[in-house]
């Protein structure tokens, strides 16, 4: 399409794009899922969590192959010429053109292949879930910091909060005038952070386990449907990475094992999400204390809280007990650029006019980046934006929006005589239209 294309930048290898998708995909939904486990079961929270997870990467594959129809439906730099001639030849190199060269973000692909009631559908869902999900990290770094400092000098913690999110908007804004690429250094150092918080969450419950101050297996909880509405929000809002997918994966250089690095990354987060919550339960399954308000000097074991974080305020190594309480702001504080990248990104290829002008196209950046932030400093109660996030929008993005994307750029792929005859190498491995009706199907259930 005229204009759609987006320069995709400098290129990255897979093992960086491994670390995007897995940055971008464990945040606060990782952190409460302990919580949901607790009320659903351990048997029933792992079952639904490896099917959403299973879900999460069919549908992820159906957007890598939609993306790769939209590279092959776009025009050349000169906006004249087709992409593709009869010999299949692009710049005089054989290639296929379904090669994901440019940066095809999902509203491109919803005006491609949805139309423009499709498109606007899109935007709709799109902008509600990604403002909710900035509004949301605007308001849990502060609050987690004013809640692990108690205030600030002779500020309490309420108006601490908002001394701490000011600090918090000075730091991510430069931020979000770039693109993925210049990220790197920041995503390479929250991967080791994460990974740290992780192994310390899930060591400090084994260890309480093997003093012998765990549950025991009668106590623990296994199966409970009444639990199963918390944890479907949590688990979806745990493997979210659709909105961003396309601007992470053009810039990999080698594509040719794409779906095998996400077979990796969805693998390697569910074991994770797994190992954490059956140490949770196993550890602090059992108690029903509520945790202490401010740090007492020696572990407290309290009932899981809502992010299982907090379950460690008062774990007697300070140190250890500050990183993780602060965990959640290096982890959002990271994500935030992103988000906003990728809200930026598909609004511009909403409003194509706005990239023509570098003015106008740091603006949008800048309310993207700083108008969540303003609901931030009108109100930390978010609770029904994290609700409607994690569900209803999140619902939308990753499986009705991939599923309808996947089987109309076959049909238009099946359709087009230049293209017909030519396979696509990033077919999803779920290409029967069942696979389609099924999950539309399910998510009307599920809605």
């Amino acid at each position: 399409m005229a204009g759609g294309s987006t320069d995709p930048g400098a290129k990255y290898s897979s093992r960086i794009g491994f670390i995007y998708i897995f940055n971008l995909i464990i945040g606060t939904g990782a952190l409460a899922l302990p919580y949901a486990f607790l009320h659903s079961g351990l048997i029933l929270g792992l079952g639904f969590l490896l099917f959403i997870g299973f879900i999460a990467y069919i549908t992820a594959t159906w957007l890598i192959e939609a993306q790769a129809t939209a590279n092959a439906f776009m025009k050349t730099p000169d906006d004249e010429a087709p992409l593709i001639d009869k010999n299949n030849l692009i710049n005089g190199e054989q290639v296929s053109p379904f090669d994901i060269k440019n940066r095809a973000e999902v509203g491109l692909m919803a005006e491609l292949f949805l139309g423009k009631w499709g498109k606007m559908a899109f935007y709709a869902i799109l902008v509600i879930y990604l403002f909710g999900d900035l509004a949301i990290y605007a308001t849990v770094v502060p609050s987690s910091l004013a809640k692990f400092t108690g205030g600030l000098g002779s500020l309490d913690a309420h108006h601490a909060y908002y001394i701490y999110l000011s600090i918090f908007t000075v730091l991510v804004t430069p931020f979000s005038l770039f693109n993925f690429q210049k990220t790197k250094p920041l995503q390479i150092a929250t991967l080791v952070t994460r990974n740290l918080a992780f192994f310390l969450m899930i060591i400090l419950g084994i260890i309480f386990i093997a003093q012998g101050r765990g549950a025991d297996v009668s106590s623990v909880p296994w199966f409970d449907l009444s639990g199963l509405p918390t944890l479907f929000g949590t688990a979806i809002y745990a493997f979210m990475c659709h909105h961003s997918l396309p601007s992470i994966v053009t810039p990999i250089s080698d594509k040719s094992g794409l779906y095998k690095l996400l077979v990796v990354d969805f693998g390697s987060i569910f074991v994770a999400y797994g190992t954490l919550c059956i140490s949770a339960l196993f550890a602090f399954g059992n108690i029903e204390t509520p945790c202490p308000a401010e740090y007492t000097g020696s572990f407290v074991p309290c009932t899981i809280q809502d992010l299982y974080i907090f379950n460690f305020q008062t774990y007697n190594v300070r140190v250890i007990a500050a990183f993780l309480v602060l965990f959640p702001v290096f982890t959002l504080s990271t994500n935030y650029p992103l988000i906003t990248i990728t809200l930026r990104n598909n609004l511009l290829q909403l409003f194509p006019s706005i990239a023509q002008s570098r003015h106008r196209s740091i603006a949008l950046s800048l309310a993207c980046c700083l108008l969540p932030i303003g609901v931030a400093f009108i109100t930390s109660d978010v609770k029904f934006l994290v609700q409607f996030t994690g569900s209803y929008a999140g619902l939308g993005i990753m499986i009705v929006m991939p599923a309808l994307l996947v089987y109309y750029s076959r049909k238009r792929h099946a359709n087009t005589p230049a293209l017909a005859h030519i396979p696509n190498p990033f077919i999803s491995p779920f290409q029967g239209s069942i696979w389609i009706g099924a999950l539309l199907i399910l998510s009307g259930l599920f809605f």
